[in-house]
């Protein structure tokens, strides 16, 4: 099929132009035909018509996010690189439609691109471990996804945190500084003795907007983001960890367990959280709950790696929008969320922390 050289890397692109530019350059590194390539695409259960690819060739604007990955993969690139080219797509997009915006929200495919500014990353993402070998087989099938978990991946992320960067310093009040887990005062008071919640299954909501974490269905990545509550896709559950730690589970219909977790283990500031094999990114899947009682009751969810916080940058309440890791700050939207309970024999009250009535002495 192809030689043996590397495949076109998409990341220099600069445009919409630049981009189609790059996957004229990645057909021609394929050697393949359009009939070769929409027949390798029908094999994987993919739609990439022959004459779908002449268009989306011989265009100026960003082709659909699906369009581009049934390409990539037909012309024979890795999963790792995959992830690459969908994230330079959706920079490129999402800078277009609201300058500023980074990688946060939706994509407008066919807005005029801008120039991309250099990523901020403020650390390496650790070689995430392969699965464990005692999987079951229906935990196995996970492998189907586009698996995220590669050295490639730290040029996604800092790619990915660049635009949330920049959307979160533009919200911070200029400080420069983040809360610790031991630092007094500010509006975003911890509460110590606040109850943790009990480990099961719950819809984990973000108070500032109401909406809740969830994957895309039918996506080819796993990617988490804010949607509505009823839309949830899979079922999201805690489960208690040593050490005062967390997991968020999550089970998939088709591809079996999995965990909530910062890809890579980046230490990166707008690293994006996405759902894979549990125990495949070490810390940076288990979380402490800090529970805090301003500016609203719940909790805010710090991957244990970094000790950031879980946050939509800027307090954004687009549903779509990229749940990320952030320096966790004193009165920002966006990092205070609520496990409202799922199933059967549950009084639906969400967990936070309890005040005591106004009238109860100390």
């Amino acid at each position: 099929m192809a030689d043996a050289d590397r495949a076109p890397d998409p990341r220099r692109a600069r445009s919409a132009r630049e981009f189609i530019a790059a996957l004229r350059a990645l057909k021609d590194w394929s050697r393949l035909t359009y009939r070769e390539l929409a027949a390798r695409a029908d094999a994987v259960g993919d739609i990439l018509p022959r004459s779908t690819i002449a268009n989306m060739l011989g265009r100026t604007t960003l082709p659909r996010e699906e369009l581009v990955a049934a390409f990539v993969r037909a012309c024979g690139v890795g999963a790792p690189e995959l992830t690459v080219w969908l994230a330079v797509r959706k920079d490129l997009a999402t800078r277009a439609a609201e300058p500023g915006a980074g990688l946060l929200g939706e994509a407008a495919a066919d807005a005029t691109p801008v120039e991309p500014l250099e990523p901020l990353v403020q650390g390496e993402p650790a070689s995430p471990a392969a699965p464990s070998s005692s999987r079951t087989p229906e935990a196995g099938a996970r492998r189907s996804r586009t698996p995220m978990l590669s050295g490639a991946l730290a040029l996604t992320v800092a790619v990915a945190a660049t635009a949330a960067m920049l959307v979160w310093r533009a919200h911070d009040d200029g400080r420069g500084e983040g809360d610790g887990p031991d630092r007094k005062g500010g509006s975003a008071a911890v509460s110590s003795d606040g109850p943790a919640p009990a480990p099961g299954k719950y819809r984990i909501r973000a108070v500032h907007s109401s909406l809740c974490l969830s994957e895309r269905p039918q996506d080819k990545t796993a990617w988490v983001y804010q949607v509505p509550c009823a839309d949830v896709f899979p079922s999201f559950s805690l489960q208690r960890l040593d050490d005062g730690l967390w997991r968020i589970a999550t089970l998939h219909p088709e591809h079996g367990p999995g965990c909530s977790g910062i890809m890579g283990q980046s230490k990166a500031e707008g690293a994006w959280l996405g759902d894979d094999y549990c125990e495949s990114r070490g810390a940076g899947e288990e979380f402490r709950l800090e529970a805090v009682d301003r500016p609203t009751e719940g909790f805010r969810l710090r991957p244990a790696h970094t000790g950031q916080c879980l946050g939509l940058p800027g307090g954004t309440t687009r549903r779509w929008a990229h749940v990320v890791q952030l320096p966790c700050r004193s009165g920002a939207p966006g990092q205070v969320f609520r496990f409202d309970p799922v199933g059967a024999g549950t009084k639906g009250e969400p967990s936070g922390p309890k005040k005591e009535p106004s009238g109860a002495k100390g």
